[in-house]
């Protein structure tokens, strides 16, 4: 992947010199972070991100490890409705806050995630300092939580777990901001009293994967199912008239709009 910093600039809205700094001290940061999945045999396997990146003059080429491709485009593929915004990436500042921020969008169908402070502390790759739960909180949890929650499109809290009175895990609560649509509303509004028609297939295979990940859904699909599974599912359940009319709020909610009706 190729970036160059005059557009990296144009999209943070900073000067050249400053884009290709921080360029260069993120893909920095990225030769040194990893992540572990568990592969086909149950085993943790520890890749990093990157395994080579280049400097010169106005961009920076970064590769990426086969497993990183892989899972990245297999994450895409699934989890369609998992989409960043451009504005919100670029707000958030604070060296932990893109890290969270991740990690809340990954969960945010599910409403939220646990983890150890090991656990934490080995995903955002923390420095030793952060042994201490004080400088952890303050630089990786509570600083990075108040910029995602004022400049992006959900809110985080947290509560700590405990043995004893020892902390010795985080439990964070992820809920999406309630947003509005250009348009949208008003469209919505004058439809009320009209059923949706019978969906193309096209329409089918776009929204299958977004009622799916749409957590506002959740508790109308089947329990202790795969995510995949609950797409095949609603596969078929769109089909059928009466769950489109019982589901038409949240089919309206995540982007269907209702044909233009002849005059």
């Amino acid at each position: 992947m190729e970036v160059a910093s005059s557009e990296f600039a144009k999209l943070s809205g900073i000067d050249r010199n400053s884009a290709y700094k921080q360029m260069k001290s993120a893909s920095k940061k990225l030769m040194k972070r990893t992540f572990i999945y568990e592969d086909k045999d149950g085993d943790d396997t520890e890749v990093q991100w990157l395994i080579r990146s280049k400097y010169a003059d106005g961009y920076i080429s970064m590769h990426f490890t086969d497993e990183v491709i892989y899972l990245l485009q297999v994450f895409d593929k699934l989890n369609p409705y998992t989409k960043y915004l451009k504005e919100d990436i670029l707000n958030l500042k604070l060296t932990y806050s893109l890290d969270l921020y991740h990690l809340a969008k990954k969960s945010e169908g599910k409403g939220g995630f646990s983890m150890t402070l090991d656990q934490y502390r080995q995903e955002l790759g923390t420095p030793k300092s952060y042994e201490r739960i004080n400088n952890l909180k303050e630089n990786a949890v509570d600083g990075p939580i108040k910029e995602i929650n004022q400049k992006t499109d959900i809110k985080i809290t947290y509560e700590n777990i405990k043995r004893g009175r020892t902390v010795t895990g985080l439990t964070f609560t992820v809920k999406a901001k309630p947003t509005k649509k250009k348009g949208q509303e008003g469209l919505n509004q004058n439809n009320e009293d009209r059923d949706i028609p019978p969906l193309t297939v096209k329409q089918i295979d776009r929204f299958a994967p977004l009622l799916a990940n749409y957590s506002p859904f959740g508790s109308y699909a089947p329990s202790g199912k795969s995510t995949q599974e609950v797409i095949s599912w609603l596969h078929t359940q769109l089909r059928d008239e009466a769950f489109l009319k019982t589901h038409k709020k949240h089919l309206l909610a995540i982007g269907y709009t209702f044909p233009k009706q002849k005059s």
